[in-house]
């Protein structure tokens, strides 16, 4: 089968644009940090790592983050070059991480969680991700409002020049985009942070966002008499 495409139908017609957005609180958010441990001894490094790991465990778990939303990777160790070729043992460092991915399903302690994982002096390399829990049903309203104002500038554009308009003889949707980011609403964030240096984020760098914003495009193709 051969296929090919004109760049205008063979008939009359009007094209439009249809859009649609809708603005919502976040009611769901993503955290991942890491924990690191740094000491002159490699038991110790795990020790403490283990120690720290579980005060946060126990921190979220009584702030409404239930334990299978809380997913703690397996240790890892990074080991800087001059740390262990130093041939003074007391100046060799053992760096411990583990890394954390927190699911929040309820955010009404958010604040209260960011401000206890920004007081902790081996928290670092945070990222937060909000989101909407019903995206589905926003989608699908998105999609009928982007209809809906598409046929209304469709019958503006109809009227002004006389012509008389028929069914539509193509559709096309653009993907459902999030463009908090775009207005200053940004529902993802990346705050890398040095274990060593204390450069820590800020309660403004994890605060939830004053709204997400969706946005959705339909282009429709409809004959004209």
């Amino acid at each position: 089968m051969i296929a090919s495409a004109g760049s205008l139908p063979a008939y009359p017609f009007i094209h439009v644009n249809g859009n649609a957005t809708i603005t919502l609180p976040a009611d769901i958010a993503e955290l991942d940090f890491e924990l690191t441990a740094f000491t002159t001894n490699a038991d110790e490094s795990l020790m403490l790592l283990n120690s720290q790991s579980e005060d946060v465990l126990v921190f979220l778990l009584a702030h409404k983050i239930v334990a299978a939303d809380v997913e703690a990777h397996d240790t890892r160790k990074l080991v800087a070059v001059d740390e262990m070729a130093a041939s003074d043992t007391s100046m060799q460092r053992f760096r411990l991480v583990r890394s954390f991915h927190v699911y929040a399903r309820n955010l009404e302690h958010w604040n209260t969680v960011t401000q206890y994982l920004l007081s902790r002096p081996y928290l670092g390399n945070f990222s937060v991700r909000f989101g909407r829990t019903d995206y589905a049903q926003i989608e699908h309203q998105l999609t009928s409002k982007a209809a809906e104002n598409a046929r209304d500038r469709a019958k503006e554009l109809a009227a002004g020049f006389s012509v008389k308009l028929l069914g539509p003889t193509a559709v096309s949707e653009q993907a459902l985009s999030r463009i908090d980011s775009e207005l200053g609403l940004d529902g993802f964030k990346i705050v890398q942070t040095n274990a060593d240096s204390g450069d820590k984020p800020t309660m403004s760098d994890l605060s939830l966002p004053g709204a997400l914003i969706y946005k959705k495009s339909v282009n429709v193709i409809l004959r004209t008499r």
